[in-house]
């Protein structure tokens, strides 16, 4: 059994390419209910097989290609068919074939596999949307749904040709990368050297994580993103830093409360209050404050109020939607092992240069 483990993924990697020509007849031929009831088989392997890889160590690169390829191959065919019934999906074919055109090119000239979180999720959303589609090629009531699903499709692959474009060519130079990280050290080299923030080490936080290396890929994201947009970004890189300064880890806590005063609804506003009484308002402005205690919106009703505080909430909720996804069956592909190797790998680099960086300052002194 072993020895087939290692071809079972890659032979249903295929089966998606070999199979594409059968569903195309059936929606050619108008059998609806086939195609439907094959089409979703067939989508379901796109989750077998990379599970199965994962579970049984045997990822390839030829199943990596296999995938890229068998995944474009169906959604393109399906909407081809699709838009001779519904020329609404005409936009979303048109973009799927550049995100293939994007994907094939870096994959197979740049050598870069960009397996990205939004691309994921767009390649199983567009295959419900195909789905509903011929779904409503049977049950014309559903129409609007399959619209909306149409329209959600568009934006994500927008979304996804953005990021490919982002993860592909949007690093910086090693040179101005250096000068970002140094500059936000200097910002909260006072922060963290602080006992009480290095204290957080030890605070666990969403998935196999501390609360001090989710704040400090959120202060850190922050400080770039509000630099690059010119906001400020020093308030930013303090605020993204202390977001979770709580005093103690709310999973050790016990104490049975009324719902809206769980950790969820209070734990900002605890935030604020235990990082005036380390660091004073000296630290912690009014600015800092309000982007601090707004960052759990629409959690705790606080509407942010200035461009910086919905930045710190948009991050921060980012950084999070592994486990806000945690619960629901596909959450292991959100979790995709190249995701979760660049979120380490980016707070490797960062503490790496923290470091360099500390090392440098007590040399001088």
């Amino acid at each position: 059994m072993k020895k087939l483990q290692k071809y079972i993924p890659n032979i249903l990697t295929a089966s998606r390419i070999v199979f594409t020509p059968l569903v195309i007849y059936l929606g050619l031929s108008n059998q609806y209910i086939p195609l439907i009831i094959v089409a979703i088989i067939i989508a379901f392997t796109d989750f077998l097989d990379g599970f199965l890889a994962r579970r049984w160590q045997v990822v390839s690169e030829l199943g990596a290609r296999l995938d890229v390829i068998g995944d474009k191959m169906l959604a393109i065919g399906l909407l081809i068919i699709l838009i001779l019934k519904n020329p609404a999906f005409f936009y979303v074919l048109i973009l799927e074939c550049v995100i293939s055109v994007l994907n094939l090119y870096y994959y197979f000239r740049k050598g870069i596999a960009a397996s990205l979180l939004v691309g994921k999720f767009k390649t199983w959303i567009i295959f419900i949307t195909i789905i509903l589609g011929f779904v409503g090629l049977v049950v014309p009531g559903i129409s609007l749904l399959v619209n909306i699903f149409v329209y959600l499709t568009a934006i994500l692959q927008v979304i996804t040709v953005i990021s490919y474009f982002v993860y592909a060519t949007g690093s910086q130079s090693k040179k101005k990368t250096e000068e970002n990280l140094l500059e936000y050290y200097k910002i909260v080299r006072p922060l963290l050297q602080n006992t009480e923030v290095k204290r957080r080490k030890d605070f666990p936080h969403h998935i196999n994580e501390s609360v001090y290396a989710h704040v400090v890929r959120v202060s850190y994201d922050c400080y770039r993103i509000g630099k690059f947009l010119h906001l400020d970004y020093k308030s930013l890189a303090i605020a993204g830093l202390l977001h979770d300064f709580y005093e103690k880890p709310w999973q050790y806590d016990k104490e049975k409360k009324p719902f809206f005063k769980n950790h969820a609804f209070t734990h900002a506003k605890n935030a604020v209050m235990n990082a005036k009484k380390i660091f004073g308002t000296e630290v912690i402005t009014p600015k800092i404050e309000q982007i601090m205690i707004t960052h759990m919106f629409p959690v705790n009703k606080r509407i942010p109020r200035s461009k910086e505080a919905w930045l710190l909430t948009l991050v921060d909720k980012a950084d999070s939607i592994d486990f806000i996804l945690h619960p629901i069956a596909l959450y292991r592909i959100f979790r995709h092992r190249d995701y979760q190797k660049t979120k380490k790998e980016t707070l490797k680099k960062i503490h790496q240069k923290i470091a360099e960086f500390e090392r440098r300052e007590s040399e001088k002194e």
